[in-house]
């Protein structure tokens, strides 16, 4: 039995999808909402129970029976990390769950405050064995309400994230769900594995901001705040703390130079290239039309 936690998230919503159309026996999707996500996928295969990271009453139905696990962190942050997280991982692998495909970031091996550290960590030490997928920044990130990145750019056309002039390796996170999906059905291939998932290039905000103006009609600008208005403004829009400071982690690294490496994982986990960031824009611009997608 396979249980998918996070089915909402960047990548954890396109492995539902590509999982839906193949021919798994048994697989469970657990969300705190599952009726609304029955509702979302009405031809759903799996079977869909409420789980919640922060509940841990929701815990052993989820689990019950799971041998192999996706893990999505909900709303990345180190209390999270160390409150939720971790404790999960533990009763996983009490409830028998033998393998652990995991989403983590870039620097997440190296930068201790980045809370895919403290759970990466918890995966070396503990009994399953585990895929983890470093990935580069999504470019999902850019229209997710969590990031509230698609508000700036429909409502005041700018992009508006603190990287300044450093670069960094977009990726779909549809090539993601694919090395998921690979790892998942196949993990003994991927044991005690770490990929790291990029885009083709590593590119300045500027140049995606020229991407966004073609690709909507209308201009988009890379404004460059500093952290504290950045911080500021995501606040105000009610994101939580621990979710900016994740954020305007991931922002300093690249703004360091610490997001821009380039690998060959995609193309040689899928034997394709990995899509660019053109691709993305053209299958996804309808989203910033829409306001329900942002």
């Amino acid at each position: 039995m396979l249980l998918i936690t996070g089915p909402t998230g960047n990548v954890g919503a396109e492995l539902v999808e590509l999982l839906d159309g193949a021919t798994l026996p048994h697989w469970r999707v657990g969300n705190r909402h599952p009726d609304a996500l029955r509702a979302q996928h009405p031809t759903l295969k799996a079977e869909a129970v409420a789980f919640d990271f922060f509940d841990r009453s929701t815990w052993p139905h989820a689990l019950a029976g799971v041998t192999s696990l996706f893990l999505l962190f909900p709303l990345p942050g180190n209390r999270a990390a160390r409150r939720a997280i971790v404790p999960f991982i533990s009763a996983a692998e009490t409830a028998g769950v033998r393998h652990v495909v995991y989403v983590s970031v870039f620097g997440a091996d190296r930068v201790r405050f980045i809370p895919h550290h403290t759970v990466e960590a918890a995966l070396r030490t503990g009994g399953m064995t585990y895929t983890v997928l470093r990935c580069s920044f999504f470019m999902q990130n850019l229209h997710r309400a969590i990031s509230t990145h698609g508000v700036d750019i429909r409502e005041r056309g700018e992009l508006f994230i603190p990287a300044g002039t450093g670069l960094t390796t977009f990726i779909d996170a549809r090539d993601a769900a694919a090395v998921a999906a690979l790892a998942l059905q196949n993990p003994d291939g991927h044991r005690n594995v770490v990929h790291h998932l990029t885009g083709p290039e590593a590119l300045p905000m500027t140049r995606v901001a020229d991407e966004l103006t073609d690709a909507l009609g209308y201009p988009v600008r890379y404004t460059d705040p500093n952290v504290v208005a950045f911080a500021r403004r995501l606040r105000r829009r009610g994101v939580g703390w621990d979710t900016i400071g994740f954020m305007t982690a991931v922002y300093t690294l690249t703004r360091l130079g610490g997001n821009q490496q380039i690998t060959p994982d995609v193309q040689n986990l899928l034997g394709r290239p990995p899509r660019d960031l053109a691709e993305f824009l053209r299958d996804s611009a309808w989203r910033w039309h829409d306001e329900k997608w942002t």
